[in-house]
């Protein structure tokens, strides 16, 4: 069956038929196939006898004339009779004599990922010129993101290099698979381990968790474990596995209760940083973070909502020849997440938490200077009384 979007070329997977109906009596665009010993099936647009006794190429280039999405379905209509074979399908393009494996609309991919990686080598470089400039402001947080960042150009100079491998062989290998699934597995992880600690606004607002927060994370880094390894087996299965779609909705559920759990943390800050905006003398203080947390609040929503959300919904409806517009989209809004955050929690003084921090310690000192003269005042009194 041909589609021109992935919905479309999925839409007969999930149709069902009364008894008496079979998918090759339909009204849908298709190559029709029966075994060699049954009667064949009128009204199909082309048919291919499939022989039983041995094994048969058959060859369909010349029966997909328009291009679009290939959905190939096998249907048993004469259920009294069981079916058992074995099949490989071996589908590629033909690009100025070359072969191509990956699909038209995915033939720009290797060249999107390289593109975004030079871009993040750009970013890292010029967090690292940041980084080293305002040393005495660095905070433990800011290694962690920095390896973040790396980690994250990496796994995209990695990414177009597995697509590369799949356009020339028309499947993955293990030395470009391998490291792939493992950066991507490990920056999976410490994404949200930072945005949790950023929510939380560990190390540069305090310099512990609560148990609450300990908690979030207790539940957080597992279920990412976990969605990670869900990404590894979906990607290397075919759709035409039964556990593929069972694979594909277990790690939707598993992000999105990931995806609300690093909210919770947030939510907790600003609110109390609104109650420590009323008590005298910190107003300015917690109104400034409050500020800072807010934006972060609202950054990480339309972040979450637009990669886990909208992108599906775009890659869902998209032409055939237009498949790579959801993953270069999905790219730029993380990109502007990664720039956003890196932005307005970068290390520099006239950031409000860095300013905030110098101001607390020299209004310590300051009361410390006021009660060691207290204390030298106390006692020349008493040696002169």
């Amino acid at each position: 069956y041909m589609g021109d979007t992935v919905n479309s070329a999925r839409l007969e997977e999930n149709t069902r038929y009364d008894e008496n109906q079979c998918f090759v009596y339909s009204n849908w665009k298709r190559i029709s196939m029966s075994l060699e010993s049954k009667n064949p099936v009128q009204y199909r647009d082309a048919e291919i006898t499939i022989k039983d006794k041995f094994p048969q190429v058959i060859e369909l280039s010349s029966y997909l004339v328009d291009p679009g999405f290939q959905s190939l379905f096998f249907y048993n209509c004469n259920k009294k009779i069981p079916v058992s074979f074995d099949i490989e399908v071996i589908e590629y393009n033909i690009e100025d004599g070359q072969i191509s494996y990956l699909s038209k609309g995915k033939s720009w991919l290797p060249l999107a990922f390289l593109v975004f990686g030079i871009s993040y080598l750009f970013f890292s470089v010029s967090w690292f010129f940041v980084f080293t400039k305002n040393r005495k402001q660095t905070q433990k947080i800011h290694y962690l993101m920095s390896l973040l960042i790396v980690l994250k150009t990496t796994s995209l100079l990695l990414e177009g290099f597995h697509y590369y491998i799949i356009d020339i062989h028309g499947h993955g290998a293990l030395y470009a698979d391998l490291p792939y699934y493992s950066v991507l597995s490990f920056k999976g992880i410490l994404l949200f381990f930072v945005i949790l600690l950023v929510g939380t606004g560990w190390s540069f607002v305090k310099p512990f968790l609560s148990d609450n927060e300990k908690k979030i994370f207790l539940v957080v880094v597992p279920l990412v474990l976990v969605d990670s390894i869900a990404i590894v087996v979906e990607d290397t299965l075919n759709e035409g596995y039964a556990a593929w779609g069972t694979w594909r909705d277990f790690r939707r559920i598993l992000d999105v209760i990931a995806c609300c759990a690093v909210l919770l943390p947030v939510l907790w800050s600003i609110r109390s940083f609104r109650a420590a905006s009323s008590v005298d003398g910190k107003s300015a203080r917690s109104l400034d973070r409050l500020s800072q947390f807010r934006t972060f609040y609202a950054v990480l929503i339309v972040y979450i909502y637009y990669t886990r959300i909208v992108v599906p919904l775009i890659r869902s409806a998209l032409r055939w020849q237009f498949q790579w517009v959801a993953p270069v989209s999905e790219e730029l809004g993380t990109m502007a997440f990664y720039i956003i955050t890196g932005f307005n929690f970068r290390p520099q003084p006239t950031k409000p938490y860095a300013i905030l921090e110098t101001e607390d310690n020299v209004n310590e000192i300051s009361l410390k200077l006021d009660d060691l003269e207290m204390k030298v005042s106390i006692e020349k009194t008493q040696n002169t009384n």
